[in-house]
């Protein structure tokens, strides 16, 4: 078996069967797919049930377990994986039908350790809204993520990579269970570092569905578990020194960890009507005790050239309050934005 497709699901009863005819009008075979349905309370297991007795040549396994979050979904299918090669999918996501065979055909010719290709971000009435590609053909781990950290010339989702099973065996590599945001580039970096080769391919291979109740589109304090997230990858990067690995540390520990920070201020407040900066950070102290005032430590020492970045920065050193008008008045003018092109 070359690919072991693994599946992680909750509560998607009305999402997944996208991602199912995508998978059985692959234009060729040479796959499994484990689906780990983690503690579904909607019909969800009973729409898996009924598409495979539909199709009984798809070769699928299906795992129940108690709710115990998307990292242990994953972690439990990999343990069950057979393939040369493993590609987590979201079962509201989907793939293109000629996925599998680019895989077979460029793991066949070359066997990297790591593929990963291009995708696009598709809104739940199927717009596509945003596509990224690169093409950097035989790169190492470490230039893969000067390409994605430092240069950001090269974007990786969790839908878009395919990893050695061997390769996330011999490092002992899985998903941080419990935690809600960032797990997956966490995964993604932590594999690239230890990754001696990488292919990267143009097409546009999977495709990620941004659904309107998706945590990335709400008020959720936890989202702040990214920052733990770039703190195990940078201690990670120092226990395990690989090629250039040390040129990389310092844009996770100040620019990554900032943006992050920044990032889940504003998708936050822009989640929530009604909700003030001064709420939202005492939810933060609340659950993440320290780590406003580590953020601030952080921020105010940022001498980096994101002009952008550093206009966020200049106004929330000033005032929280003139950070969040800040983003309410971008907010509008994108939002005004978007109705003018529509006219």
């Amino acid at each position: 078996m070359n690919l072991s497709i693994v599946v992680p699901v909750y509560n998607i009863e009305h999402y997944i069967t996208p991602m199912f005819n995508s998978l059985l009008t692959q234009s060729e075979q040479h796959f499994e797919v484990i689906i780990v349905d983690d503690g579904s309370t909607d019909n969800t297991y009973n729409v898996i049930a009924n598409i495979l007795a539909l199709h009984p040549d798809l070769s699928c396994k299906v795992i129940q377990t108690e709710n115990q979050g998307v990292s242990a979904a994953r972690n439990r299918g990999l343990t069950e994986a057979t393939g040369k090669y493993v590609l987590f999918l979201d079962g509201d996501d989907y793939i293109s039908t000629d996925l599998v065979r680019t895989i077979h055909t460029h793991t066949q010719a070359s066997a990297p350790e790591i593929i990963c290709w291009g995708y696009s971000h598709v809104s739940e009435d199927g717009v596509t809204t945003l596509s990224y590609s690169s093409d950097y053909s035989d790169i190492t781990g470490s230039e893969a993520l000067t390409h994605i950290i430092v240069d950001k010339s090269l974007r990786i989702w969790t839908g878009s990579i395919a990893y050695k099973r061997e390769l996330l065996l011999h490092h002992g590599l899985k998903y941080t269970e419990r935690c809600v945001n960032g797990e997956d580039q966490e995964f993604i970096y932590k594999a690239l570092s230890r990754a001696a080769t990488v292919i990267t391919l143009p097409d546009i291979l999977s495709f990620y569905l941004q659904r309107n109740t998706s945590i990335s589109n709400s008020y959720n304090v936890k989202k702040f578990d990214v920052v733990g997230v770039f703190k195990r990858v940078d201690a990670y990067f120092e226990a395990h020194p690989f090629e250039k690995l040390d040129m990389i540390s310092p844009y996770i520990r100040n620019r990554e960890l900032i943006e992050n920070y920044f990032f889940n201020l504003k998708t936050c407040l822009n989640g929530t009507e009604g909700i003030s900066i001064q709420e939202l950070l005492r939810d933060i102290d609340h659950t993440y005790p320290e780590l406003n005032q580590e953020m601030y430590e952080l921020i105010r020492r940022y001498r980096g050239n994101d002009r952008r970045l550093a206009l966020y920065i200049r106004a929330f050193l000033i005032s929280p309050l003139l950070y969040h008008r800040f983003i309410s008045v971008e907010r509008s003018l994108s939002r005004f934005k978007r109705k003018e092109s529509r006219i």
